[in-house]
């Protein structure tokens, strides 16, 4: 069974993502290529790029701007927008679309949907139903929202499905950029009529929108736009308020504590529009930068299945090992990307120079590094080291000893040490921070009792700043 799915929409007009309310009041709100590779970064597992003049000018979509998108994402794209014919959704499945999304085009001629799945089979068939309620009914529009039709969208969600539609975007005009959630009716009516994955769209304001998508609107998928635009919040921050929830959602790509262990983590990584990112290349052991090269996702992907340094030469176009022919290879110690992932940092073992000249490093002899003085210890660190120490020695009369021997006292000061803090942060006294004090070295004297260490704690809340 699909995993739920958080896909992310890009209005395109005139070559620009765009967003509006109701489908009206069309502001800019960036590229859309930058757009959706940063979405991907994020976690988003789809994304819908819609052209959504082409029908009302009568231009076909944007077939160029749908390349540069396709040729940097690595998860589905679907593009829908002006599209009319068969040859239409050709044209796009050709440019890089995963799916083809069809709105006015089936009401003109259902029979595309048929002949479209029978040629592309029915996965890359999305009928996109925009809807609006009158009555007791939610009636389909076309043209962007511009035309009302007759069709009732329930019945006409069901007519598309049984003509070959693989998936029904159902976008609420009501609830469009009002961000106070999915019509969940209407996404539920759609949802129990139709056999295929509906994505609920139109009203996401916050997570537990999506949540209710998910749940009482029985969307597989929910879609989003406006509050990643307006930098409201993250793909990142929805996924994880999802999970907490139990809606099982993949995992959004990290870089927590910034190490390339797996071929996996290199999802979390932004490469250029030719697929490739720097490495700076440094001595493991002396710290001197040996040199700066790139790399596409096949080199690093060498590079961590034989722990030697791979490479991608810009000037042969190829794939390459450093000292495959010099014998100056440099072996891998670890692989670190920077705070934007667009940067890598390898630490490695050279053997020989690194330079082609004969030169240790790229930046000659004059570049190699002053001895750098060990880093000093956080008082946290400090403290751990004492606890460690404490816990080996055990030496007679330790008021340490005597908590990590045992379990009853540890858990009595710790109640004890919590509700002196709150007191003293209630009342506003200065104690207060002698108070949180106290309480941190009888939480770290407890993580030690427990078989836990401190640095399992930083990387958590690494974790979670990221």
């Amino acid at each position: 069974m699909l995993r739920p799915r958080v896909i992310v929409c890009l209005d395109v007009k005139d070559g620009r993502v765009v967003k509006g309310t109701r489908f009206k009041g069309l502001r800019d709100v960036g590229d859309p290529v930058e757009l959706a590779r940063r979405y991907e970064r994020e976690g988003a597992d789809e994304i819908v790029f819609l052209d959504i003049s082409a029908s009302h000018e009568g231009r076909g979509t944007l077939l160029e701007t749908v390349r540069h998108t396709a040729e940097v994402l690595f998860i589905p794209l679907t593009v829908g927008g002006g599209v009319r014919t068969v040859d239409d959704m050709d044209a796009l499945l050709r440019a890089g679309a995963d799916k083809v999304s069809v709105n006015s085009g089936a009401v003109r001629d259902p029979e595309m949907l048929t002949r479209s799945a029978a040629r592309f089979g029915n996965q890359c068939v999305v009928i996109s139903i925009d809807a609006a309620r009158d009555g007791a009914h939610w009636y389909h529009y076309t043209h962007g929202g511009r035309q009302r039709t007759d069709l009732d969208a329930v019945s006409w969600a069901q007519e598309c499905v049984e003509r070959g539609a693989g998936e029904v975007l159902l976008t609420s005009i009501d609830r469009d950029g009002v961000r106070t959630g999915y019509d969940l009716e209407l996404t539920r009516a759609v949802a129990e009529a139709v056999t295929v994955p509906v994505i609920a769209s139109g009203g996401a304001g916050n997570a537990r929108h999506l949540e209710e998508g998910f749940t009482r609107g029985k969307a597989a998928a929910v879609l989003l736009a406006g509050i990643l635009h307006d930098g409201l919040t993250t793909v990142r921050e929805l996924k994880e308020a999802l999970s907490g929830w139990g809606v099982p959602v993949r995992p959004s790509p990290t870089l927590s504590d910034r190490t390339i262990r797996s071929p996996a983590a290199l999802d979390a990584l932004t490469f250029d529009g030719d697929g490739l990112i720097p490495v700076v290349t440094q001595d493991a052991t002396g710290g001197a930068v040996l040199m700066v090269a790139w790399a596409n996702r096949e080199a690093l992907e060498a590079t961590l299945e034989t722990g030697m340094m791979h490479y991608w030469s810009r000037s042969r176009k190829a794939l390459w090992e450093k000292g495959e022919t010099s014998g100056n290879t440099q072996a891998l110690s670890s692989l670190h990307a920077d705070c934007d992932g667009d940067t890598l940092l390898a630490r490695v073992t050279p053997a020989g120079p690194a330079c082609h000249t004969g030169d240790p490093t790229c930046f000659g002899s004059g570049a190699l590094p002053l001895p750098v003085p060990a880093p000093e210890l956080g008082i946290v660190e400090e403290l751990w080291a004492v606890l460690e120490e404490r816990d080996r020695e055990r030496p007679e009369g330790s008021y340490t000893v005597r908590l990590l021997s045992d379990e009853n006292l540890r858990m009595k000061k710790l109640g004890e040490e919590t509700a002196e803090l709150i007191s003293a942060l209630i009342r506003g006294e200065e104690r207060a921070s002698a108070e949180a004090a106290d309480l941190l070295y009888h939480v770290l004297v407890a993580l030690k009792a427990g078989g836990r260490s401190w640095r399992e704690v930083e990387t958590e809340l690494e974790r979670r700043r990221g």
